[in-house]
């Protein structure tokens, strides 16, 4: 009993010291605050503290059970910016309704005014921009105007940022203006370039190449002056966007890795880069980069992202996937991203996700489900160009996928009108040199100390050189006369040597190519001779037992030689002086029909998977000798069907290209060397693949193609397919003619 009456009395000891302990160590043991107890109270709380909101809310308890006003309500204000960073919208809005009795009874202006921005920015980072605009423009200005004006510059700047983001462009240039100006009477200037990079981001994004260039060459200028690393940031980054929007992939990703560079930026700002360099490396066609960098993106996005922002970078993904032919990872992203947005109010992220769909049942066959997704897609208007140009480009290749010739070339004239005056605003050479002035700026930056010092000395030296400029100026004249005069004599004396020796370099040249075409053709003559010969004694001597195989190939044989002497005898042709053509208006698209209907039973036969894509009208008229076009048409297909692997693809396409028509036939692996591109189209081309896979031909098709296409003032290329074998793109100009 004793033992038990002692536990309960060492039990209630523990308890009440524990009591006390807690009692000492809370806020409310300590007296009234004063504004600098206060202040640094505040600052001992970093909002990075896992527990940030329990901390400030510990600190609102005490000055709240004080009855501080003041301090109250900057503590419900510092509890805001906590709340916010951690994404914990509704307590925003609950705890500004307990800040707004406090600050309206006691004329707490500029903490109202604060705390309404706070609520504006809250509204941004949901997409609710016109809200928040709507806000700042009826509420948050006209008391900052009357009783806080020192936070002008930080209004004004939101202000932009929602604007740019609805997007208002009537609105656009007089809010930025106004951000960057009033932040320079603050004497605020690292914000103030900040705010011309962001803006030429926005520009450079809405496809406004012109407009952004000033404004990023002010920015970056600014920034170099002031060592601004988070403005450099930010102008590195638009440079990279406005060079992605022109096209100029290599120098975007170049931009975005100096960004990268400066890695003490924030997450969500880390997010967006990595995002944009997927983008780039995607537009490149460098798939598995794109998905490193999306998945570094999900990375710096951190547990509790923006929902927009999450569906923005999977549905990047998404498109990755689709290239990559990953269709089950892209099916599931799509649910996934269609899950996350169902309460999230952004048009954009919609029409992306059909959009999205519309690829993905585009690539996967399901016609009837692809055009309900892109007409659902179509119902979203945006001033967006790039999503436009996606949106409709695959709109036409769907509707032509579905047999809706109508609607594919309505949707394909207004991708030729965006793409059109997309081309009249770039100016990649004008990009080129005022980056280079940005270049010069940096290295000026670094070397102006060591410029201010050689100017002194060089002050000094002019004193001491004043009485000798005479006599070496006039010196110095007699010199030069007779080292340009020896120099003139000497180069031309060396320009004719050199002249000499290059034109027997280029004999030799000649001669060995001449040397190495005759011995290549007589190894292709050779072979089908050694074969018939062979044969044909076995024949006599009676050896042959299924003498109509034996035919067969000897029949074979004289064929491999009857094209090779054909090809020969062109080549001679070509050489003696200019085609004899035969020149008439054509249908372009009526007579590709016809060659493709007559070798798509030999292309199938041969085991190969066959598409074609004829995105042309009736009215595409070309000046062509037809027969000779058949001719190249024939020597590319088969040079295909001899080459690809079985099974593979080979696809025919067209497309217009300002006054002209271009043909593309692509098939898989394999491909030639990178290096070979440029060279297949020589008569003594014999790459790596047609000496190793076949002894057939002479290698001379490719030549004679060249020869009938330049005859037809068009022109011939080669690229690597993006099927993983080769491209040749012919380009014939069009005719108005019938």
């Amino acid at each position: 009993m004793l033992v038990t009456h002692l536990d309960f009395t060492m039990k209630y000891i523990s308890i009440f010291s524990t009591f006390l302990l807690l009692i000492s160590t809370s806020p409310l043991a300590f007296a009234k605050y004063t504004p600098e107890t206060f202040q640094q109270a505040m600052k001992e709380i970093s909002l990075k503290d896992d527990n940030v909101e329990q901390k400030i809310s510990s600190l609102l308890s005490s000055v709240q059970q004080a009855k501080q006003p003041s301090l109250t309500a900057q503590a419900l204000l510092f509890l805001m910016r906590a709340q916010r960073k951690n994404r914990h919208f509704d307590d925003i809005k609950a705890s500004y309704q307990k800040l707004v009795q406090i600050v309206e009874n006691n004329q707490l202006y500029k903490i109202h005014a604060q705390a309404l921005l706070l609520l504006a920015k809250s509204e941004r980072m949901v997409d609710n921009n016109n809200a928040a605009l709507k806000m700042i423009e009826e509420q948050i200005l006209p008391m900052a105007k009357t009783h806080a004006p020192e936070l002008l510059g930080k209004i004004y700047t939101e202000a932009a940022n929602n604007v740019a983001l609805i997007p208002d462009f009537e609105k656009f240039e007089p809010y930025f203006k106004l951000a960057i100006e009033t932040l320079k009477v603050e004497k605020d200037f690292k914000t103030s370039a900040r705010m011309m990079a962001q803006k030429a981001s926005y520009l450079a994004s809405y496809g406004n190449i012109n407009d952004a260039l000033p404004a990023l060459m002010v920015a970056t200028k600014e920034q170099l002056s002031l060592d601004d690393k988070s403005g450099l940031f930010v102008s590195y980054t638009a440079l990279g966007t406005l060079n992605h929007e022109i096209e100029n992939y290599h120098q975007a990703l170049k931009h975005f890795k100096k960004a990268q560079e400066l890695s003490h930026e924030s997450a969500r700002s880390l997010a967006s880069l990595n995002y944009k360099i997927a983008f780039s490396y995607y537009k490149l066609q460098q798939y598995d980069n794109g998905i490193v960098y999306i998945d570094k993106a999900l990375h710096y996005m951190g547990s509790n992202p923006s929902k927009k922002d999450l569906a923005t970078v999977l549905l990047g993904k998404v498109l990755i996937f689709i290239k990559q032919q990953n269709f089950s990872a892209s099916l599931a992203t799509l649910n996934r991203v269609k899950a996350l947005i169902k309460d999230v109010n952004s048009k954009r992220v919609n029409e992306d996700l059909q959009t999205s769909f519309a690829n993905y049942y585009l690539a996967v066959g399901d016609t009837q489900s692809a055009v309900k997704s892109i007409q659902a897609s179509l119902t979203f208007e945006t001033s967006h160009k790039a999503m436009n140009i996606e949106k409709y480009e695959t709109a036409s290749d769907i509707y032509e996928q579905a047999g809706d010739y109508s609607n594919s070339l309505f949707y394909l004239k207004k991708l030729r009108k965006i793409e059109h005056e997309k081309a009249k605003v770039k100016d990649k050479q004008r990009v080129v040199q005022q980056q280079n002035e940005i270049s010069l700026l940096s290295e000026q930056k670094n070397t102006a100390l060591i410029k201010q010092q050689l100017l002194e000395n060089k002050n000094q030296l002019q004193q001491q050189q004043v009485e000798q400029q005479q006599f070496w100026f006039y010196g110095s004249i007699l010199i030069i006369c007779l080292l340009v005069l020896f120099s003139f004599l000497y180069l031309r004396q060396s320009h004719k040597k050199r002249l000499a020796l290059e034109k027997s370099k280029l004999l030799l040249e000649v001669m060995e190519q001449k040397n190495h075409f005759i011995a290549n053709v007589a190894h292709d003559l050779k072979n089908p001779l050694t074969v018939i010969q062979i044969h044909l004694e076995a024949l006599k001597d009676g050896m042959v037992k299924n003498q109509e195989y034996a035919h067969d190939i000897l029949n074979q044989r004289l064929a491999e030689l009857t094209n090779s002497i054909d090809d020969l005898r062109q080549m001679s042709l070509l050489e003696m002086g200019p085609l004899s053509l035969s020149f008439k208006p054509m249908d372009f698209k009526s007579w590709l029909q016809q060659e493709v209907a007559a070798y798509r039973p030999l292309i199938e036969s041969k085991g190969l998977s066959f598409r074609t894509v004829i995105k042309l009208n009736q009215t595409a008229f070309v000046i062509a000798d037809k027969s000779r076009l058949s001719q190249v048409f024939a020597n590319i297909i088969q040079n295909a069907l001899r080459y690809t692997h079985q099974p593979g693809k080979l696809t025919i396409s067209t497309k217009f290209h300002q006054q002209n028509i271009v043909l593309m036939i692509k098939d898989s692996s394999p491909g030639v060397l990178e290096t070979e591109l440029a060279e297949i189209f020589n008569h003594n081309y014999r790459g790596e693949n047609a000496q190793v896979m076949s002894s057939q031909g002479s290698g001379l098709g490719l030549y004679i193609c060249k020869e009938i296409i330049v005859a037809h003032q068009g022109s011939i290329t080669a690229s690597l397919s993006s099927l993983g074998g080769l491209s040749i793109n012919i380009t014939l100009p069009l005719t108005a003619e019938q």
